[in-house]
């Protein structure tokens, strides 16, 4: 009878190209855990090849606070908190790249998967800001060139994908267009400080390295500043006042508006179909929306959450009349993530079991945007630092 411990493992037998290849579709926080058997399986799971394809999921959430120290010559702390709530963060949020390169302050505007928008200040720029495009993963970033948007408030947004391109595209939509006056906008800013009309998109391409110009194709629609927005379909999706959601490609060439059911707080995409969620101003309830054809206009009421039956009245913040607010959905499984604003609290709500999971506190005096991370360690920048 053969020795039964003198079997050779299977993985033995494999050459190092093929386990590089098979670890290489191991999502990244299982390759972590691999790490852990043996010096020979750290070597491979720490291989650049692997570490690089490796496929990656939501994984946390950055945001900033005013909270003091900030550790940095800004006034913003920087924060990321993994998605479980525990645990040092997967990433650095200090971006201590970007304060090595003499920017004094750093402000989070955006993220699309694993790319974030940054405003950042230099220290003799007499107030003048870099728009900032980086990867804390690998701390690659490029400075974004200036664009036209001179008067007026406006407000950007990143579009990327990376299984799709290693591009990728910033969207600025702005309520200034070519040959208007400051004072057309001054009287408009005199009318409401919060919502603006959007005249015109500029857009930029890391591709050609250049903006484009856009005179806005979406009608009289207004946009709220923060709207809720998505990059899905190789498209800019952004929530109107309206009871709509505004959509814009990468070249500028198709636009839509897609009717909604009511005005949605929310937008995001989950297991590859929009979803949007509706929360009445002085309500408790919060509507979930799919958008299963995606060419249609037929949303399908996913369910009805009553937030002060599953959070209870000790946490839902009343005052203006806002219920949770919702800042993601998981793009691989129905789970929405939500901040109860009294208290702080990070929390997950599993649409399919209907359970609620407490992921966190924040920090005290955090402020908008809350950010969903999904980290990837490709080095997708040719002409960056």
């Amino acid at each position: 009878m053969e020795d039964s411990s003198r079997k050779e493992h299977p993985a033995v037998s494999l050459t190092d190209d093929l386990l590089l290849e098979i670890l290489s579709r191991v999502p990244y926080k299982s390759l972590c855990r691999l790490k852990c058997v043996s010096k020979s399986w750290l070597a491979l799971c720490s291989d650049p090849i692997v570490r690089k394809k490796a496929p990656q999921t939501l994984s946390g959430f950055f945001y900033q606070s005013y909270t003091k120290p900030t550790f940095n010559p800004s006034d913003l702390r920087h924060h990321f908190t993994n998605l479980s709530g525990r645990g040092k963060p997967m990433v650095d949020p200090s971006l201590n790249f970007l304060f090595s390169a003499n920017y004094v302050e750093v402000e989070f505007v955006h993220c699309c998967n694993d790319l974030l928008l940054c405003s950042c200040e230099k220290e003799s720029s007499d107030g003048e800001f870099d728009r900032v495009v980086c990867n804390p993963a690998t701390e690659k970033w490029t400075v974004l060139p200036k664009t036209e948007a001179r008067l007026g408030r406006s407000t950007m947004y990143l579009g990327f994908d990376p299984t799709v391109s290693s591009h990728f595209t910033v969207f600025l939509l702005s309520e200034f267009t070519r040959g208007m006056q400051d004072n057309e906008v001054a009287e408009e800013d005199e009318i409401d400080n919060w919502y603006h009309q959007i005249r015109a998109v500029e857009i930029y391409s890391s591709q050609t390295g250049r903006w484009t110009y856009h005179r806005s194709q979406w009608g009289e629609k207004s946009i709220q500043i923060f709207s809720s927005s998505v990059f899905y379909n190789g498209a800019l999706h952004v929530t109107t006042l309206d009871s709509s959601v505004n959509t814009v490609d990468t070249e500028g060439k198709v636009w839509r508006t897609i009717p909604t059911p009511y005005y949605p707080i929310f937008i995001g995409m989950s297991q590859g179909f929009l979803y949007a969620v509706h929360g009445p101003r002085y309500s408790s309830q919060l509507s979930i929306w799919v958008l299963k054809d995606y060419g249609g206009k037929e949303w399908s009421l996913k369910q009805t959450i009553d937030s002060v039956e599953l959070f209870g009245t000790h946490n839902i913040f009343f005052v203006d009349g806002s219920p949770p607010k919702v800042i993601a959905i998981h793009p691989e499984c129905s789970s929405v993530f939500m901040i109860l604003v009294l208290r702080g609290n990070l929390v997950s709500y599993n649409i399919d079991n209907r359970k609620m999971h407490d992921i966190c506190n924040l920090a005290d005096q955090s402020v908008d945007p809350y950010l969903p991370y999904i980290p990837c360690f490709a080095e997708w920048f040719s002409d960056g630092h």
